[in-house]
């Protein structure tokens, strides 16, 4: 029998910025306990005017846990804050690509799970990619 994997919150605040750091299976079995302690961090800090979510330690996410994320950025919506979904895994880009809620979610920012010296190792390979596509090869006269 294998042990589910717990989710696992803490927070910190810096001025108007409220950033969550979230490790774990954001998921079916987890989802309320995120929804539960994400409205009692915005509860004790109405004020912010950004949530960041730094999801570098999301081991998994399912279909419940994206609806879980869509959930918190009505909730910000709702209390006039910006959502960012921070150093997201590829996985997890990946899953909003597929489902469409990446530019909802992202507000447009591609950018990933980007090193701490601030590369964005996928925005530069999708640049490389788009750029060989777009250069015609050189004829070789012979």
């Amino acid at each position: 029998m294998t042990t589910p994997d717990l989710l696992l919150i803490t927070s910190s605040r810096t001025g108007d910025v409220l950033t969550l750091y979230v490790s774990g299976h954001l998921d079916y079995d987890t989802s309320d306990d995120f929804t539960r302690k994400t409205a009692v961090e915005l509860a004790r800090h109405p004020d912010v005017r950004k949530v960041v979510v730094d999801c570098v330690g999301l081991t998994g996410v399912d279909s419940m846990g994206l609806s879980t994320l869509l959930g918190l950025r009505r909730r910000t919506d709702t209390a006039g804050a910006a959502l960012v979904l921070a150093r997201r895994p590829l996985r997890l880009n990946r899953m909003l690509e597929i489902t469409g809620t990446l530019d909802h979610l992202t507000h447009g920012d591609q950018r990933s799970a980007a090193s701490a010296d601030g590369e964005d190792p996928v925005g530069e390979q999708r640049n490389q990619a788009a750029t060989a596509r777009a250069t015609p090869e050189a004829e070789d006269p012979t």
